[in-house]
C-alpha cells in the first residue's frame, strides 16, 4: 500500500514497519494498493483523515472508508500497514452438522 501526494510522489509505503503518521495521512491525495490476488487499485482520497483506516476514497460516484472498501474485498490492514487476507465467514446453516 502506498499513500501518494497530488503529484504522485510516495508519502508513505508499507514495509517500513509502522503505520503512517497523521501528517502523512492528511497530505495524501491518492491511495494505491495491490490485493493478494494481484489486482492493483488507485483511488483519490476525499477529505482529511488522521489514520489509515479512516481514509475515505472515491470509487466512481461513491465514497467509502478505506477499511470498508478492503473489508468488502476480504482484505484487512495489518498493524504495520500490510494487507492480509481475511477468512470468509460461512453461513450459520453451513457450519451446523447435518442431522443423520
Amino acid at each position: 500500500m502506498v499513500l501518494e501526494d497530488a503529484k504522485g510522489m510516495a508519502l508513505w509505503q508499507t514495509g517500513k514497519g509502522t503505520l503512517p503518521s497523521a501528517e502523512e495521512v492528511g497530505k495524501a491525495a491518492y491511495v494505491v494498493f495491490s490485493l493478494p490476488s494481484g489486482e492493483t487499485y488507485r483511488y483519490p482520497v476525499v477529505g482529511k483523515a488522521t489514520s489509515l483506516a479512516s481514509v475515505r476514497v472515491r470509487v466512481g460516484k461513491n465514497v467509502y472508508a478505506l477499511s470498508v472498501l478492503l473489508k468488502n474485498r476480504h482484505v484487512a490492514i495489518g498493524k504495520d500497514g500490510n494487507l492480509g487476507m481475511v477468512k470468509a465467514l460461512t453461513s450459520s446453516k453451513a457450519a451446523l452438522p447435518k442431522k443423520p
